[in-house]
């Protein structure tokens, strides 16, 4: 049994015995969510539920307009600050495993009578015995099915449902660039398979949503960010930033760029792309960063205090102008990939 289905298991004993009691777990995704860190955080829940336990899953702000489309949205509880956090019986940091990425809701974590993590993440801190970390995984809500797998199992009852799939399904395809990243895995596609045999669910419509639905806002942005770009070092890096006087020109949620950096990404010759975005909260500047060839971007962000995956990554730093970000971080960007010239990885 490999180290990962050894904590699967541990996991599971714990919630179990908490089922029995009835005892309360409470699912934190990090900041600023994603479909795969919502669709693994309500899918457990309503499994955690189903199986005896009461559940919360507690976000730090409501759900951008982009992921409307959703199913039990409206099952979630948003974080206000001064909201007492109960002594929970198992609080689990969702797709991420850093008390950090989850802001003020950390006190949850730190409060709760058992605590852990469900995550896909590259391991940057020391983990604990329910952090249940899987770097092979192509998403957090690929992990997030093999527990419900494992509870039908064990328990010799159906958890799957529609609204579960849909949410599943939802994370896995985002994350996975529809199913076109390399952190696709095979069991992405065994476990879209399985949901999609057992329930009827319109896959257009879904790709629809999360890829192709936008407004007139985002489509003016984008035309914004995309002629502003600068090609820098040889063409290997190709940068765009976003100010809050833009977002406020198009009316639009800085939620609503996620996928610019990936396009970027497509140009050729360009080996790192990296959007720089001014942020309210916290005061900052965001940075999302995709590669390829031999920059390896979670390591990159790390750096920075924040994290990823080998071709997608991400990090947030405080206190500092749009203009003093991009000095620090395109320096260090360039002395990167002076050093890895020439390689190239998968």
């Amino acid at each position: 049994m490999s180290k990962q289905q050894d904590k699967r298991r541990l996991l599971l004993e714990v919630v179990l015995n908490i089922a029995a009691d009835g005892g309360h777990v409470v699912f934190l995704p990090h900041e600023r969510f994603d479909p795969d860190a919502i669709g693994a955080s309500i899918s457990l829940a309503e499994v955690f539920r189903a199986i005896g336990c009461e559940t919360t899953v507690l976000v730090d702000a409501k759900p951008p307009a982009a992921m409307s489309h959703l199913p039990l949205l409206n099952t979630i509880q948003v974080y206000e600050p001064g909201l007492f956090c109960l002594s929970y019986d198992l609080a689990l940091a969702i797709d991420c495993h850093e008390a950090d990425r989850i802001g003020a809701r950390a006190d949850c974590l730190a409060q709760s009578r058992f605590r852990g993590s469900v995550d896909h993440h590259i391991v940057s801190t020391e983990l604990g015995r329910l952090d249940l970390v899987v770097p092979s995984a192509s998403s957090t809500c690929e992990v997030a099915f093999e527990i419900i797998w494992d509870l039908e199992h064990h328990l010799a009852k159906p958890l799957f449902n529609d609204d579960i799939a849909i949410l599943l399904l939802a994370g896995a395809i985002t994350d996975t660039g529809r199913y076109s990243y390399s952190n696709t895995t095979p069991t992405a596609f065994r476990q879209a398979a399985f949901l999609l045999e057992r329930f009827d669910i319109d896959l257009a419509a879904l790709n629809h949503e999360l890829f192709e639905r936008t407004t007139i806002g985002r489509l003016q942005i984008k035309g914004d960010i995309l002629s502003n770009m600068v090609v820098i070092d040889d063409g290997r890096i190709l940068v765009a930033s976003v100010t809050r006087d833009m977002l406020k020109l198009r009316d639009v949620e800085d939620d609503d760029l996620a996928n610019f950096a990936s396009e970027m990404r497509g140009a050729n010759g360009v080996e790192v792309t990296m959007l720089f975005t001014e942020s309210i909260n916290p005061s900052g500047v965001r940075v999302n960063i995709r590669s390829n060839g031999c920059f390896d971007a979670a390591q990159f962000a790390k750096q920075f205090g924040g994290g990823g995956h080998l071709r997608a990554a991400g990090m947030t730093l405080q206190g500092i102008t749009l203009d003093e970000a991009k000095d620090c971080v395109l320096r260090e960007a360039k002395r990167a990939l002076s050093v890895c010239r020439g390689e190239l990885r998968s």
